[in-house]
Order: structure tokens, then sequence, then C-alpha cells
């Protein structure tokens, strides 16, 4: 069973000095996806320090090059692998930038471009801002071939651009939902990759405030039932010590599980 690791957020605002607070003693045991934004907006957003709130402009991840070296040494050291994570982060009056943006598919290619240089790494994942994706998001994601790696993801075919893997899949998502007694409304986290014809997906089970150990075991459980694997999805400047106590208690407790192996993000598709 393959268990991994999402942290959402690293951008320009992101001192390295936080992720090594958070990480230290952390991503020795499992590597840490870190989803990066290229190039973020400056706004009103509690990941964004104040004083860049009215900016009016985005800010290249390379104008922080603390940060840009930092993570160059820590992807070619193994601890973390890169994600894409939008491209600035911003969100427009009918939705978030993957739902509403008029450039969404070259904001994809340009933040996918933009990384790789930067960072001296290859993007194979995207994880999108907020989880949120119109179908012409997904359908962008996918011709750019990456995988899509979520917390909350809509498996409805109408939802999604048609290949001849969607309806198996869907049929699939709704075997899982009867058998574990889920209704249509009731949130869960399919366990399976799900492979369409240019990428596939995978859903995460998010560690923010409130959630603990009881609640991360019982979402692993389960998928270690199905014969699944499991994904924890948070953001690092959320992280205080009750969250990081959670997520070592977690971690202690399923590293004794026999057959369970820490992994990148990148290897759940594998």
């Amino acid at each position: 069973m393959k268990v991994a690791l999402r942290d959402d957020d690293t951008s320009y605002f992101t001192e390295p000095g936080r992720l090594e607070a958070v990480y230290h003693d952390v991503w020795d045991r499992i590597p840490v996806g870190l989803a990066v934004i290229p190039q973020a907006a400056g706004f009103v957003d509690k990941a964004i320090p104040e004083k860049y709130w009215d900016a009016g402009r985005s800010f290249p991840l390379d104008e922080n090059a603390a940060l840009a070296e930092s993570l160059r040494k820590l992807v070619k050291d193994g601890r973390v692998t890169i994600s894409q994570h939008g491209f600035t982060h911003e969100d427009y009056p009918d939705g978030h930038e993957f739902q509403a943006a008029p450039d969404i598919e070259s904001r994809l290619v340009r933040g996918q471009a933009y990384l790789q240089r930067v960072l001296d790494t290859n993007i194979r994942v995207f994880v999108p801002p907020h989880n949120a994706l119109s179908k012409r998001g997904l359908s962008a994601v996918s011709g750019a071939g990456l995988n899509l790696l979520g917390s909350f993801l809509s498996f409805r075919p109408s939802m999604r651009p048609w290949d001849a893997h969607t309806l198996g899949n869907w049929w699939r998502v709704r075997a899982y939902r009867s058998a574990t007694g889920r209704s249509k409304g009731d949130r869960f986290v399919y366990p399976h990759v799900l492979r369409y014809r240019r990428h596939s997906e995978f859903g995460c089970h998010s560690l923010i405030p409130g959630t603990t150990v009881e609640e991360l075991m019982a979402g692993f459980e389960e998928a270690r039932r199905a014969g699944g694997d499991f994904c924890i999805a948070t953001h690092y400047w959320e992280v205080d010590q009750t969250l990081k106590d959670v997520l070592r208690g977690f971690l202690d407790r399923i590293e004794r599980v026999p057959g369970v192996r820490f992994v990148p993000a990148e290897a759940l598709f594998a």
C-alpha cells in the first residue's frame, strides 16, 4: 500500500525556513510533494503576507532566490518533489483560477515549463487551486498529459471531457459508493487511481485544522480494506504544533502496518 503526502501553496511568498520548520523531521521519512505556484498573484489571502495584498501584480518564484535555491536542493536530495499548482492562484468573479481564467491552456503550459526550468525537475502532476476544475480546465490538464492529484473530484460524466474510459470509471466510483453505503451527497475519497486516455487521477484526504489522527486512520483503513492507496493533503502555512502532532502520530501508526510504503506523490500513478 502506497502512502504519499501533498502540501499546497509554496510560492514566492514562502520563506524557506517555514518549510524546514514544518518538515525537517518528516521529509526523510516520507517525501513531501510540494504543489508550487509558478507566479503567485498578490491578493488578500491567509497564505500571503499582508504587505502584498494590494500589490497588483504576480511574483515569479525565482524572484525569491533563496527559496528557489532551497527547493532545487531539496529536490536533488529526494526530500521533496514538485507539482504544478495553478499559475497565479488568483480568483475570478465567477470562479477559481482553473475554473474561470480566460487563458487556462496557456497558464498550464507556461507554468509547467517555468517550474521545470527554474527548479530543474520534471513536472508530471497538477494540483488545481482550491481543488477546483472546470470541464475546460480538466480538458487542458488531460491535453498536457499531466496527472491530477486532488481532494474533491467530481466524477459526473457531464462535468468531464469524454474519452473511452469515462463511463467505466464512473461505474467504478458508483459501485464503490454503493459498496460503502454512501449516497450521492456523501463525501468520500476514491482509493484507487482512475486512468483516462491521456492522464490519471487520484484523490487526497485533507489534513486541516480540526483533523484528528482517528479521522485519518479511518480513511486509511477503508483504503487498505479496498486494496487501495492513500494520500494526505495539507498546507504548510496551516501546520501548527497540533496539526504537526496529528501528522506525526498518523505516520507513526501506519508505519507499523505490514506492506505500507511511503512514496513520492508521483509514485501513486505508477
